[in-house]
């Protein structure tokens, strides 16, 4: 058997160390990372919001049950909501909400049953407590229903039509049902956009008028629609979290 010549192996080690090194310094290629997973939206949390809009009321009053006054006015409304939501079985979410609004509705009209004297009617604001159900039709978008109570300040005034002096007046805050439903949008993180319709069935109040034809009682019935747009920051739970 033949032995490797010392000159032998000394020409291939030279020979091979240039290729060696190149190899060293070639760069190593990485494939580069996954793409973090998309962000997953909840509803769960707490919100404080501003809302401005419109609101109507359909007034009637009855003297002693003899229908006497109705009319239906409209007007501005703004003011303010505070609520809490919960978000179970993927796409559905439940809640409860405050709402408390200023309003200017006012309505007059010439008593039918005693000319001499004109009614006037204002709600100066609204308010309801509600609890809501929706359901994400994507998981930024969220249709609901809402059902709960509404109340209302109301006045009534008479006056006398031919000098305008005021005869007798009342003020009490009415309530009833209310009912309504809503679409709402979060469009960013811990920020959603709003827009609802609801109706407050209020009761009927009845007041004395003792200067009306020497004393009429008068039963004021009265309906409030609303359609208000709002604006609600999201806190808590809310807005976009990272996925588990």
């Amino acid at each position: 058997m033949k032995k490797a010549s010392p000159i032998g192996v000394a020409l291939l080690a030279a020979l091979a160390s240039p290729a060696l090194a190149a190899d060293l310094q070639r760069p190593v290629y990485k494939a580069p990372p996954p793409p973090p997973p998309a962000p997953v939206y909840t509803w769960t949390g707490c919100y404080v919001g501003g809302n401005v809009g419109w609101a109507q009321a359909d007034t009637r009053v009855l003297l002693d049950g003899v229908e006497d006054f109705n009319d239906s006015k409209d007007g501005f409304a703004g003011g303010g909501q505070i609520g809490c939501d919960y978000q179970f079985a993927s796409n559905w979410v439940i809640g409860i909400q405050g709402l408390f609004d200023a309003a200017s509705i006012d309505a007059s009209r010439v008593s039918t049953l005693f000319p001499e004297d004109t009614f006037h009617n204002k709600v100066g604001w609204f308010g309801t407590v509600a609890g809501r159900l929706g359901f994400t039709v994507t998981p930024t978008f969220l249709i609901y229903g809402k059902g709960g109570w509404g109340f209302y300040q109301n006045r009534l005034t008479v006056n006398d039509t031919a000098t305008g002096v005021e005869l007798d007046s009342a003020s009490t805050t009415q309530g009833g049902f209310d009912a309504g439903a809503g679409v709402e949008w979060m469009f960013a993180p811990n920020w959603s956009l709003w827009i609802e319709w609801d109706h407050i069935f209020a009761q009927d109040k009845t007041f004395f008028f003792a200067n009306i034809n020497g004393g009429e009682a008068a039963t004021v019935r009265r309906d409030l629609d609303k359609v208000l747009v709002g604006l609600n920051w999201r806190f808590g739970w809310s807005g976009v979290r990272a996925p588990y």
